[in-house]
């Protein structure tokens, strides 16, 4: 009888720990299911936010080009990036050279800005109003610094009003300084040299004259 209660008490203990055994699997079995879930969640919010992101890059072939912004940029990068600027808001700094010409029936002027680089020649013409161009004091020359203006207006690659010449049309002008004489200062010094030469010059035609007459 001894024998059968503890042949009872070892079936029940190992019927538990199997018991135990299936609890413990189910539980990790729910909590594998549980992350696996989580991760396409995840996935598939993720893959939700990607197109989103692709439908607000595409380009819409139909929409006009955004002309509000400023490009601060300089003459010279007007004309070896034309086709960028082209159309464009642009703002350039530059001395005013030459004259104004009048623009004609269209109303204001043509003046000519140039870049401050005395080693590159680079300049286009700027149409503005006659208001705009009477804030230009004086127009660099030989002898004469011209007004530092800074423009703001669309420029023009091939301008149709202008024979197919890059321009641009300001709608914003500031003087950033003003212009400048540097008239011709005398230095005596400078004719030293010269003197000297004709000096030299003279002494030799005398000695020469002297000799010449000396063989005679």
């Amino acid at each position: 009888m001894f024998g059968r209660l503890r042949v009872q008490k070892t079936v029940a203990r190992d019927r538990g720990c199997a018991g135990d055994g299936a609890g413990v699997g189910g539980r990790a079995w729910r909590a594998f299911a549980s992350l696996l879930l989580a991760g396409l969640l995840v996935v598939a919010n993720m893959g939700v936010a990607f197109a989103a992101d692709e439908d607000e890059n595409l380009v819409d072939p139909a929409q006009r080009a955004d002309n509000s912004f400023i490009y601060d940029t300089t003459i010279e990068s007007l004309f070896e990036q034309a086709a960028l600027y082209d159309n464009r808001t642009v703002q350039v700094e530059g001395e005013v050279i030459g004259d104004r010409i009048s623009a004609g029936h269209r109303g204001g002027y043509w003046i000519t800005l140039t870049v401050l680089d005395v080693e590159d020649k680079s300049s286009i013409s700027v149409l503005m109003s006659e208001e705009q161009a009477n804030q230009i004091d004086s127009y660099g020359k030989y002898g004469v610094t011209g007004t530092i203006l800074q423009v703001r207006g669309t420029y023009h690659q091939a301008c149709n009003e202008h024979e197919g010449l890059p321009d641009i049309h300001a709608t914003i002008s500031s003087v950033m300084s003003k212009g400048e004489e540097h008239p011709d200062v005398f230095h005596a010094e400078d004719f030293v040299p010269g003197l000297l030469a004709v000096l030299i010059g003279g002494a030799l035609m005398g000695a020469f004259y002297v000799v010449r007459e000396r063989t005679r």
